[in-house]
C-alpha cells in the first residue's frame, strides 16, 4: 500500500491516471471512496487522493490538529511525490485546507474547485448551522455513527480533534490572497453550510464563479454528476469558463 512519511505521520495516498493532475482533499472524517471511481469513468486526469491525518488509513496522532497543519501535510505530500502544481478539489473541511493552500502557495495551485465549501464555521451566526454542528459534535461520542462513516473511520479522539480544527478555523483573511481561478459549487439545502458561506467565498475570491444546486451537504455521494460536470468543464476550458 502507498504510504508517505509526512510531518511525522504515515499518510495513505493513491495515484491513478497520467493526465491533468487533480488533487482531492476530503471532508472531516472522509476517506478515499466511490467518487474517485466515478471520476475515473469520465475523465483522463491524474487523480491524487489521500486520507487526512486523523482518518482513513492515515495515522491518527494524539496531538492538536489544525487546518494549517493539514495544509502543510498536503503540500509536503506533493513535495514527496515531486508534483509541482495541481488542480485542487476541496470538499467540505477540505475546502478550508484548499483555500489555505491557494493563499499560501499560489504557484502550486492551477485551479481551485470548492465543494460544499466555507471559509469558516457558521454555527455562531446561523441557527440551522448551530444545530447541525451540535449533531456533528455528538457523533464523536457515538462509535456506531463513526463506524458508518467509511471502511477506515476516525476514532472518537481523532474525530473530535478534526472537529476542533474545523470549528476554530477562520480563513476569511486568506480569501483576498487567492488569485487562482476558482469555482464554488454549494447546495442550497445545506444546513451546515448556508448560502452566506458560498457568497462570502465568492465575494472574497476575486477570480471566482459561484454555482448553486438544490441539494444538501452530501450530494457528492448521491448525485456526483452535479459536481463532476462543472469540475470537468472548468478544468478543461481554461479561464474562459469564469467569464
Amino acid at each position: 500500500m502507498p504510504y508517505a512519511n509526512i510531518n511525522d505521520i504515515n499518510m495513505y495516498y493513491e495515484i491513478s491516471g497520467i493526465g491533468e493532475p487533480l488533487l482531492i482533499i476530503w471532508g472531516m472524517g472522509g476517506e478515499i471512496g466511490s467518487f474517485v471511481e466515478q471520476l475515473k469513468k469520465v475523465t483522463d486526469y491524474q487523480l491524487i487522493t489521500f486520507d487526512n491525518r486523523g482518518t482513513g488509513r492515515t495515522d491518527k496522532p494524539d496531538n492538536k490538529y489544525s487546518i494549517e497543519i493539514m495544509a502543510e501535510d498536503t503540500i509536503n505530500l506533493l513535495d514527496e511525490l515531486k508534483i509541482q502544481s495541481v488542480n485542487i478539489l476541496g470538499i467540505s473541511m477540505g475546502s478550508r485546507i484548499a483555500i489555505t493552500l491557494a493563499a499560501k502557495y499560489p504557484d502550486r495551485v492551477k485551479k481551485l474547485i470548492l465543494n460544499v465549501a466555507a471559509a469558516r464555521s457558521p454555527q455562531n451566526t446561523d441557527k440551522n448551522s448551530e444545530m447541525a454542528y451540535e449533531r456533528l459534535e455528538a457523533a464523536s461520542k457515538n462509535p456506531e455513527v463513526l463506524k458508518a462513516m467509511g471502511k477506515y473511520p476516525p476514532n472518537s479522539k481523532s474525530f473530535m480533534k478534526l472537529f476542533d480544527a474545523l470549528t476554530s478555523f477562520n480563513g476569511k483573511q486568506f480569501l483576498k490572497d487567492i488569485k487562482t481561478p476558482t469555482i464554488i459549487i454549494n447546495g442550497t439545502q445545506d444546513p451546515s453550510t448556508p448560502l452566506e458561506c458560498a457568497k462570502e467565498l465568492h465575494n472574497g475570491i476575486i477570480n471566482s464563479k459561484l454555482i448553486l444546486v438544490e441539494e444538501n451537504h452530501f450530494f457528492i455521494r448521491n448525485k456526483p454528476g452535479l459536481l463532476i460536470q462543472d469540475l470537468v468543464k472548468f478544468i478543461d476550458q481554461k479561464n474562459k469558463y469564469l467569464k
